[in-house]
């Protein structure tokens, strides 16, 4: 039997998913670079989040957000905003119609900068937080 709370997290992270598959499809329509741009994006607003969460959570108090928000925004929305499955396909593609260096440098550009972005969310979480 699923409880209630199984419930509403599975539904936050489905509402969420879809706000953020939207919000990336978008990118992708209507801006040149709009997959790498949501990756990053995603990278540092989910870096920023737990970033943030890291600094005002604290052992003996009740946990700084609940947990089916958390998942909602973090596995939900940043999840399908930052996806790589775009890149993996754009990248398999390339590398189908035999332009492999494009496909390599395409999809180490989307690692280290969400990498890096994730990073730099991090850091400004904590930043903010502190």
């Amino acid at each position: 039997m699923i409880s209630a709370d199984l419930l509403l997290v599975a539904v936050g992270v489905g509402f969420g998913g879809a706000l953020g598959a939207s919000a990336r499809y978008l990118l992708d329509r209507f801006l040149p670079g709009g997959v790498l741009l949501a990756n990053v994006l995603g990278s540092l607003l989910i870096g920023l989040l737990f970033g943030a969460l890291d600094e005002v959570t604290t052992a003996d108090g009740p946990p700084p957000m609940h947990p089916a928000l958390l998942a909602m925004i973090s596995v939900g929305l940043l999840g399908a905003l930052s996806t790589f499955a775009t890149v993996s396909l754009r990248a398999a593609q390339l590398w189908m119609r035999r332009r492999r260096l494009r496909a390599v440098g395409m999809w180490c550009a989307h690692a280290v900068l969400g990498l890096a972005a994730a990073v730099l969310g991090i850091w400004a979480g904590h930043l903010l937080m502190s």
